[in-house]
């Protein structure tokens, strides 16, 4: 069997709103109807004075040891490992070698924000031409539905249309049926 990593990015107290609130069921939901065929990660965005969000934004959210910045807790136990970062994409040189040391054929991406964090972390993946796929009913934006479409249009445009799929056909390519 290949090695697939389910990939759950920034699913943190601080990015759960009314826009978002839903996916945590979904997605713990998915993970566990997947459980022990695939590897589970996850992501979590750590703010702090030196990040674009920080200085360019003034964003103070998610800071580095806040509640905010904590994965939610119905997903804390799913996780095999958190990935830190502090930029919008997780694919750098420690999850690249987590890719590498665990022989993953495919990264299946869910979690928020489909236009910030999942796209870039798709887009360097994609490029780093590792197959993935963005689990389009698993994602979300905490800024609402039109900023998560708009995202999905682009991952569409350029990671192809084949690879922004739904839960239930990343279900059927885990499972084989």
């Amino acid at each position: 069997m290949a090695n697939i990593l389910f990939l759950i990015i920034d699913m943190q107290n601080g990015f759960i709103n009314k826009f978002t609130e839903d996916l945590v069921e979904k997605i713990r939901g998915f993970q566990t109807s997947v459980a022990g065929r695939v590897i589970t990660a996850g992501t979590r965005y750590v703010n702090h004075e030196h990040t674009a969000c920080y200085v360019f934004e003034g964003w103070k959210s998610c800071m580095a040891g806040s509640e905010e910045a904590e994965i939610v807790p119905e997903l804390r136990g799913c996780m095999e490992r958190v990935f830190d970062k502090d930029k919008y994409s997780c694919w750098n040189e420690e999850m690249r070698a987590f890719v590498r040391d665990n022989d993953i054929e495919k990264i299946y991406f869910a979690g928020v924000n489909t236009g910030c964090c999942v796209l870039h972390s798709a887009f360097d993946c994609y490029n780093d031409l590792v197959d993935c796929a963005v689990i389009e009913d698993l994602c979300g934006s905490t800024s609402g539905v039109e900023e998560h479409e708009a995202a999905l249009v682009v991952l569409r445009s350029c990671i192809t249309k084949e690879r922004v799929i739904t839960a239930e056909r990343a279900y059927a390519e885990i499972c084989g049926c």
